[in-house]
């Protein structure tokens, strides 16, 4: 079996695990052959000590990926081997022992603030019809809390308009379902763009399969929004954010806010609550900053 014949039969085993960011998976896999390429080694060849060098070429500075980044790329790679082994082409996974990057629980540094969070969703140029998918897209980002891969897998059928609400699917969860609320002003959009945009932006077979957004492949619609975001926040004077942030700062938001950690939990789609609490600090902090200017005791040191 040829290597083009198993980067085939890779695919088909991601779609029958219902991968939907397989393209991903599939463009981190070829970066990795191109890798043992270059030191004439086959995918059977490598060893645990390939794994150390393609994560050693991974931390390279001029290649400024993120600890995340790199920690997602060693496990595609090792998904890739998984596959190979379920085939019998190799007798040994080189990745099984290999250990990812410690990462660290942090938060995006550019949370926006609700003010500018506004500023940003009101404003936000509508110039082409691609703009349109994007704002509907970022819309329910902030507005139901969902994770970019949640967003862009989003079908028509998962919309209820009648009721505000869309139906998830959690694909970091083992594709669990979950039902959020819809705020008015994603759906409003959404609207407009089912309406006179999504046929122009989607192929026949996305739109037979009730897609709601064109599947660029991961890459492509990350750096499209991306792009998008950097250019609206220097237009308009804010701090420049990517997609994640509006996950984050929803979160932030509605705890400052006064929401219970667990509601915050069940919208987020965290099965447990440790995974909430990493935005309690801020929180911590807003308290903190009110004990100092408003506490007695405190008070009593002017």
């Amino acid at each position: 079996m040829n290597l083009d014949e198993i980067l085939i039969g890779y695919e088909k085993y991601l779609r029958l695990k219902s991968i939907q960011i397989f393209p991903a998976y599939l463009s981190t896999v070829k970066e990795f052959l191109s890798f043992l390429e270059e030191r004439n080694l086959s995918p059977a060849e490598a060893t645990t000590g390939t794994g150390e060098d393609y994560m050693a070429y991974l931390l390279r500075a001029d290649k400024n990926l993120s600890r995340g980044t790199i920690n997602n790329k060693l496990n595609r790679v090792r998904s890739f081997y998984r596959f190979l082994l379920r085939k019998r082409l190799i007798y040994e996974n080189p990745f099984t022992g290999l250990k990812g990057l410690k990462t660290g629980r942090t938060l995006p540094r550019n949370i926006l603030s609700v003010e500018d969070m506004g500023i940003l969703l009101d404003s936000f140029g509508l110039q082409r019809s691609s703009d349109f998918m994007m704002r509907s897209i970022i819309e329910f980002l902030y507005g139901s809390v969902l994770r970019i891969s949640e967003a862009c897998a989003l079908t028509v059928a998962d919309l209820d308009f009648d009721r505000g609400s869309i139906t998830i699917t959690d694909f970091k969860n083992g594709g669990k379902r979950r039902r959020c609320p819809a705020t008015e002003a994603s759906m409003k959009i959404t609207r407009v763009y089912l309406g006179s945009f999504r046929d122009a932006l989607t192929t026949e077979e996305e739109r037979k399969k009730g897609l709601l957004y064109p599947q660029k492949g991961e890459t492509a619609l990350l750096c499209m929004l991306n792009n998008k975001l950097k250019r609206e926040c220097r237009r308009l004077g804010l701090k420049e954010i990517t997609t994640h942030c509006f996950r984050h700062s929803a979160a932030t938001h509605m705890l400052r806010a006064g929401a219970g950690i667990r509601e915050v939990q069940a919208l987020l789609g965290h099965s447990k609550i440790t995974s909430t609490e990493v935005y309690t600090h801020v929180v911590k902090e807003d308290l903190k900053k009110v004990v100092e200017s408003c506490h007695p005791r405190e008070r009593g040191r002017e």
